[in-house]
């Protein structure tokens, strides 16, 4: 099955809303993953979904964007992954 992930920070390290810099920064702390780290200074993706921006939060996007569904807390992907397949039918 082909996805994607997409990463957006709210927060830089500062507290501060994040900038550019704070996601090249985290982008080198986490490895350089293939996936993007976007800035989300100014919380527009967290006011378009029901996410609250306590850490970590996860939503799972059907390919027309949809909201599947939301999770609070770590290692939430597995049941976002779980979500998504269901949702494909598989």
């Amino acid at each position: 099955m082909d996805f994607g992930f997409l990463f957006s920070l709210f927060e830089g390290r500062s507290g501060n809303p994040a900038v550019a810099e704070d996601c090249a920064s985290y982008y080198e702390t986490i490895g350089q993953p293939t996936f993007p780290v976007f800035a989300d200074g100014n919380g527009l993706i967290a006011g378009a979904t029901p996410l609250i921006q306590q850490n970590p939060e996860v939503c799972a996007l059907s390919p027309e964007m949809e909201i599947i569904s939301c999770y609070q807390g770590h290692n939430v992907y597995r049941q976002a992954m779980e979500d998504i397949k269901t949702h494909a039918g598989l």
